[in-house]
């Protein structure tokens, strides 16, 4: 996407609007919170918007090798929205991304997440942590 903003604005310049239309055209599926095909949700809270979630996360495995998560978003409003992505590091030190938490307001989601196909219990389950949402440490 930033190729191609680049490519297309470079020596002139760009609006916010401009790179609103480049992160429509790039966006994912996922991205899609609103079910519009477009990034205003985005846009909304960290262009426009002041505020700056805090996320934490809880989590345990089970017998069966389950993972159980309880995510947690606070310090916004309630149309605050926002995929929050999951990170498992595995026995052998490899970080793999799980998933994506869609969050919205304050609140608390729990939720069971099989693991399959893994030959050992993950070391541990993180959240964001490649800082790939902007928020509170």
């Amino acid at each position: 996407m930033m190729q191609d903003f680049v490519k297309t604005y470079g020596n002139r310049p760009a609006t916010t609007e401009d790179f609103k239309a480049m992160v429509k055209k790039h966006m994912a599926a996922a991205m899609d919170t609103s079910g519009n095909h477009k990034m205003d949700w985005f846009f909304d809270e960290y262009v426009y918007g002041t505020a700056l979630p805090s996320y934490r996360l809880d989590y345990s495995f089970d017998q069966a090798g389950d993972l159980n998560i309880k995510v947690t978003q606070s310090g916004v409003d309630d149309r605050f929205a926002m995929l929050v992505p999951l990170y498992l590091e595995l026995a052998n030190g490899r970080i793999v991304r799980l998933g994506l938490a869609p969050m919205s307001g304050n609140r608390t989601v729990e939720q069971k997440v099989p693991l399959r196909g893994l030959t050992e219990r993950p070391k541990r389950a993180m959240l964001n942590y490649f800082n790939d949402v902007l928020c509170n440490p």
